[in-house]
């Protein structure tokens, strides 16, 4: 979700805004709400008019700004390796009977602890991940 997120947010800040709108212009219009004529000029603090038209605000300074942010933040929170580390943990995820176990995700795993697992670890960790899964499809705990 997190990778998933990461990559979606620059094509929402390309192409919603134009999706949106008219969506928002259709809710106005059912329930009686003016609206702004997005193409005249945008009037900012103390009723000074700029030269800047109201969509380039609402879309740029404001929706664009905020996607950005929240791409940012995503970005500052979600490192590339605890993005990874989250992707390579949801291997294990016992849900829908080991539907997601993937045994090169999990070995990837090891290899961000390479103080825990050194490379004869790795090689016994292969097998063992092998005879993990499938004595969980057999556990009738694990099923759902």
């Amino acid at each position: 979700m997190v990778r998933g997120t990461m990559d979606a947010l620059p094509s929402l800040r390309d192409t919603r805004f134009a999706n949106i709108l008219p969506k928002v212009s259709t809710f106005y219009q059912t329930h009686n709400i003016a609206t702004l004529e997005m193409e005249d000029f945008y009037v900012g603090a103390r009723n000074c008019t700029t030269t800047k038209t109201k969509r380039f605000h609402f879309e740029v300074e404001i929706f664009n700004t905020v996607v950005d942010m929240q791409h940012t933040q995503y970005r500052d929170r979600f490192s590339e390796t605890s993005t990874q580390l989250l992707e390579y943990m949801g291997a294990l995820s016992p849900y829908d009977s080991f539907v997601q176990f993937d045994k090169l995700k999990l070995l990837k795993l090891a290899k961000l602890y390479k103080y825990d697992f050194d490379d004869s670890d790795l090689i016994d960790l292969e097998g063992q991940l092998e005879i993990f899964y499938h004595s969980c499809i057999k556990d009738e705990c694990f099923t759902i």
